[in-house]
């Protein structure tokens, strides 16, 4: 059964992470924020045909200091709501934000003291009568002051100006007030001294605006979540078996069900690959890599490229074995058709399992009783370490890295 969660992440000014679960691959869903009993879609909050089982966007505008609470519905028709939770906004000043970009500044307004609303129109003097042709009143524009007391509350604010998406900004107070929580274009900036004397940081920007519609509701807002740290953290240990490119020979690897060579006739890369030759009479027929170290618990990868002289299909694996060598299970990866002398990317992972301390890589593996003409390579093909979550705990450096070029 699908759940929905709402999870402040520890940003300024803050966000909030949206989560939904327990979907079914084809799920049709719509996430909406709620406030004042107004529903608000999230941004990129709607999707005709989810491809997972779990739904995650990030609400950048949400509004501070009223109970905020979030709704997915599922298929048009089933609901599920988080509790209201009231957000505040740390440091008690404004915050100015572009949600797609992630950018913010934040300031004090000393005076917005006008919102002019200006009407298109023709005016037409005929006999001595006036006529005018118009048409709707336009959103309010006005000038806003903007009070910055250091040189990085000022570059902030002109950084913003310079770079949000679509010239919009979307601007928060703490109690959410009606008239000044808006998003406005940004259509000139005035830059003015507080004093003259040019030690004091002090400025005062006054922003010509005109309020306008937030950003286009396909644009995601940006963030980061615990899975765009593990796909940035994308560091495999070092290869762990010998010979993963036979350059040189077919050393430490072997067959089941026919034999293996080094081979010159194809590569992938270099000038040699492993030549898999079936004997046409053994069901399964496989090469195999030497055992190579894993210890139980942690996570491990296989890959290889492969080509067949015929379209066929064949499987990637990885078997686990004690410290005796008996199997204790495999991980085995998808089956994939094979086109006809094409090189093709194949791949499997998987968590040695309790008791395992050594694994062995089958980069092809071939059913069906393959006769002998069915001569399949293999080059590349590395099994090593592959990182997790856990691994980022103590690895301050790359955190540092993945929050400073996600908001560089």
């Amino acid at each position: 059964m699908p759940a929905i969660a709402a999870d402040a992440q520890d940003t300024w000014p803050p966000r909030v992470l949206v989560t939904v679960t327990g979907l079914t691959v084809g799920d049709a869903i719509s996430v909406y924020r709620v406030a004042d009993g107004v529903r608000t879609l999230v941004r990129a909050g709607s999707v005709a045909a989810v491809g997972d089982v779990s739904f995650l966007r990030t609400d950048a505008e949400l509004p501070f200091g009223v109970p905020v609470s979030y709704v997915a519905i599922v298929n048009g028709s089933s609901e599920y709501a988080t509790t209201a939770v009231t957000y505040s906004l740390p440091g008690g000043r404004v915050a100015l934000s572009d949600a797609i970009s992630g950018a913010a500044a934040e300031v004090v307004i000393l005076a917005w003291p006008d919102r002019i609303r200006d009407r298109d129109s023709t005016v037409f003097r005929v006999g001595g009568r006036t006529v005018v042709v118009s048409g709707d009143l336009g959103q309010p524009t006005g000038a806003v002051e903007l009070f910055c007391d250091t040189t990085a509350a000022v570059r902030a604010v002109a950084d913003l100006a310079e770079s949000a998406t679509g010239g919009v900004v979307q601007i928060r107070q703490p109690g959410g007030y009606d008239g000044v929580d808006s998003h406005v274009a940004v259509l000139s900036a005035t830059e003015r001294r507080w004093s003259q004397d040019g030690s004091d940081q002090r400025r005062i920007i006054v922003w010509s605006v005109a309020e306008t519609q937030p950003w286009a509701s396909a644009l995601e807002a940006r963030g980061t979540t615990l899975q765009d740290i593990a796909d940035v953290y994308d560091v495999p240990g070092p290869i762990l078996n010998a010979n993963p490119y036979f350059e040189t020979n077919a050393t430490n690897w072997s067959a089941l069900g026919g034999a293996v060579t080094r081979s010159t006739a194809q590569a992938h890369q270099g000038v040699a690959s492993l030549l898999l030759t079936p004997d046409g009479a053994t069901a399964t027929v496989q090469a195999r890599s030497e055992n190579v170290p894993v210890a139980a618990g942690r996570y491990y990868g296989g890959a290889a490229w492969v080509r067949c002289a015929v379209s066929r299909s064949v499987t990637i694996s990885l078997i686990w074995r004690d410290a005796g060598s008996s199997i204790l299970s495999s991980t085995v990866g998808p089956t994939v058709a094979l086109t006809a002398n094409t090189w093709t990317y194949l791949e499997v992972a998987g968590v040695a399992p309790t008791g395992a301390t050594q694994a062995m890589l089958v980069p092809m593996s071939l059913t069906g009783t393959p006769p002998s003409g069915h001569l399949t390579y293999a080059d590349e093909a590395i099994v090593r370490e592959l990182p997790t979550l856990q691994d980022l705990a103590d690895d301050y450096p790359t955190l540092l890295a993945v929050a400073q070029g996600e908001f560089a």
